[in-house]
């Protein structure tokens, strides 16, 4: 009010006083834009200015009887005035330039309190204040267009409808209005308007117009034409309506549609202000639902496009998995990953880089891109988590990050994982029973300087191996003690499909109803390699073992029925066991793996010195093996073990 007013209070012009010319005009003209009635009155309770339909300067407003005592009482004290009694009034104490103490009224409406048929006039300062209350109470779009069709129904309008523009149509294409909310009052009035889809955007219709004009338009009377789409329900005729178009930061939006039935008072100007002043904050939440919801695809999609996109091909592991991301427009570092290895063993990796935004996905990728790189190494688990350690230290900005990393020999049944900082892996006995592995934490990446260790299980199959972050079993004033025992019995009571599984622990947990923290969860079956698909043997470190290790190879071949195989094999495996027995000390071990798409074979001895092509000379008698290897097998490698190291190829069964 003071700022209406001009009050000395808030450093305007002071209210009262000798005016300047014009400025009692330019008040007037102020207070008559306002969505409400004012007045400002002196110490005697006269009128000073006022908004238009209220009484003129100098006279006493028909609705001051019963209010003198409240009204001066805030001239005494000051006190503010809300609304109660007889008459809607809200003031406030005001300044003039002399000193002088006014008041300021907001009224509802001009000139007093005023029936309707069958509803009595809305208390328009108590409308406006519901819609600051409860429009924009969320971020989605659905939503904030329901919350506006809910303050206006029943209390200013008998029908209400939020109509948006697509957003997204063909170039050229006419624009087009989707329903999103629709109230209406018991009974709902009749008539076009009433319909219950969105009205068509015809050009020169009145909906483009009020597009266009980007003003709400006062239709008055019942025989003009309404929004609605023709052939709309009957009734006896379209009652009252105003339209007022939703604009934001100079964008149209939609429409909104208030309309009242047969029986109830037309909209008058007073009204239109009041639509108008509603359609300019519904439009500002909506607006504000649109950006966030637009923000998060954006980097629900990047953070998406970050994971991997099939799982691989994985033999005797089957895997599922969930990834949910938390209730924000920033992009989280949460990631998972699945990554088959040699000798049919599959890597699961579990990471969460601390913090949200680009940043944190930044980081992010760099660590599952080098986790892949560093699987196709094969190195041990604790030795991807060293160097994940160093790369997090070496960002321009370091980046701590917790990460789980575990790879299943389904020919040993055997698991073994490393974990820097993260959550222990859960895994579930064949009956169904879950315990938290022993932990094997190192501090998080890139803490530096700490180093890590792996813990080495038994899988029997059937075992399930559940990883997850932290998103699944923390939340706001919940321990993660609780948490993980919720995620337990979640596992115990669970169905054994994996899909139905993840469900049911995102349900259980609760993480499935909305979340702060982003939520990365993978599981996965484990099952061991029949033992007639594999066959090892131990060789003597002398060189008369590679004749009989050919022989061998040929015979199990022939025994799966792989002929055709059979000469690619035993020259690689020649090259192979000679390399082991020549430069390496027993044990030395071939094995034949056949698995679903490939045999693997592959030489395990003592020497950790990993093997590397080289290029030989014409005149060199040695030094092409690996060269024969990578040329004849569909692909070979070598990795270190615990003992020393082992060299691979596979051949393909198609």
């Amino acid at each position: 009010m003071s700022g209406a007013g001009g009050g000395a209070a808030d450093g305007g012009a002071p209210v009262g006083g000798a005016p300047a010319p014009g400025r009692d005009a330019l008040l007037a003209a102020a207070l008559d834009r306002l969505p409400v009635g004012v007045v400002v009155l002196d110490a005697d309770l006269r009128v000073l200015a006022a908004s238009a339909g209220v009484p003129a300067p100098g006279a006493a407003p028909p609705w001051l009887e019963g209010q003198r005592g409240r009204l001066l009482e805030v001239l005494r004290t000051g006190e503010p005035l809300e609304p109660g009694g007889a008459a809607p009034l809200r003031a406030r104490r005001l300044r003039a330039a002399d000193g002088r103490a006014l008041v300021g009224v907001l009224v509802d409406p001009p000139g007093g309190p005023r029936e309707r048929p069958g509803r009595g006039r809305p208390d328009v300062l108590a409308l406006l204040d519901e819609a600051a209350r409860r429009v924009g109470s969320t971020l989605d779009v659905a939503t904030t267009a329901r919350e506006v069709v809910q303050v206006a129904v029943p209390a200013f309008a008998d029908l209400a409808a939020v109509d948006l523009l697509e957003e997204q149509g063909p170039p050229g294409a006419r624009p087009r209005l989707r329903r999103v909310a629709r109230a209406a009052a018991d009974p709902a009035p009749a008539g076009p308007y009433a319909a219950a889809g969105a009205p068509p955007v015809d050009d020169g219709g009145l909906v483009a117009r009020v597009l266009e004009g980007r003003e709400p338009v006062l239709v008055a009377d019942p025989g003009a034409p309404a929004p609605g789409p023709p052939g709309g329900p009957p009734g006896e005729g379209p009652g009252p309506l105003v339209l007022a178009p939703l604009v934001a930061r100079g964008a149209v939006l939609g429409l909104v549609t208030l309309g009242r039935g047969a029986g109830a008072s037309a909209f008058d100007a007073q009204d239109l202000r009041l639509a108008g002043e509603l359609a300019r904050r519904a439009a500002l939440a909506v607006d504000n639902a649109r950006l966030y919801s637009r923000e998060r695809a954006t980097a629900v999609e990047l953070q998406r496009s970050l994971l991997p996109r099939e799982d691989p091909e994985l033999g005797r592991v089957a895997v599922a998995h969930r990834y949910l991301p938390g209730g924000t427009t920033q992009v989280g570092g949460d990631w998972f990953d699945v990554i088959a290895l040699a000798g049919g063993r599959v890597a699961l990796v579990v990471g969460d880089v601390m913090g949200r935004g680009l940043r944190a996905a930044a980081a992010m990728g760099q660590l599952r891109t080098a986790v892949r790189t560093l699987a196709v190494l094969d190195l041990m688990p604790e030795d991807v988590l060293a160097h994940l350690d160093d790369l997090a230290q070496s960002l321009d900005e370091v980046q701590l990050a917790t990460c789980a990393y575990a790879v299943y020999d389904p020919v040993d049944r055997a698991l073994r994982y490393a974990t820097a900082g993260h959550l222990p892996p859960v895994l579930l006995d064949p009956s169904g029973a879950p315990r938290v592995l022993a932990p094997a934490s190192g501090a998080p990446l890139g803490v530096g300087g700490v180093p890590f260790g792996s813990v080495v299980v038994d899988v029997p199959d059937g075992c399930r191996l559940v990883l997850c972050t932290d998103g699944l079993v923390e939340s706001r004033g919940a321990d993660v003690d609780d948490g993980t025992a919720r995620l337990l019995e979640a596992l115990r009571r669970g169905p054994d499909d994996l899909e139905a599984l993840c469900d049911a622990v995102l349900a259980e947990t609760g993480r499935d109803r909305g979340h702060d923290d982003d939520v990365a969860l993978l599981v996965a079956r484990l099952e061991g390699v029949d033992p007639a698909s594999c066959t090892a043997v131990a060789v003597r470190a002398d060189l008369a073992a590679v004749g009989r290790a050919r022989r061998l190879a040929r015979r199990r071949l022939e025994e799966w029925g792989l002929h055709r195989l059979v000469d690619t094999a035993e020259l690689l495996v020649s090259e192979l066991v000679t390399n082991a027995v020549r430069y390496a000390r027993e044990p030395v071990v071939l094995r034949l793996l056949l698995l679903d798409d490939r045999v693997e074979v592959s030489v395990a001895d003592s020497d950790a010195r990993l093997p590397r092509l080289r290029r030989a000379a014409p005149d060199d008698e040695g030094g092409r093996g690996l060269h024969l290897v990578g040329s004849l097998a569909r692909r070979w490698g070598a990795r270190s073990t615990p003992g020393g190291k082992v060299v691979w190829f596979d051949l393909p069964l198609r």
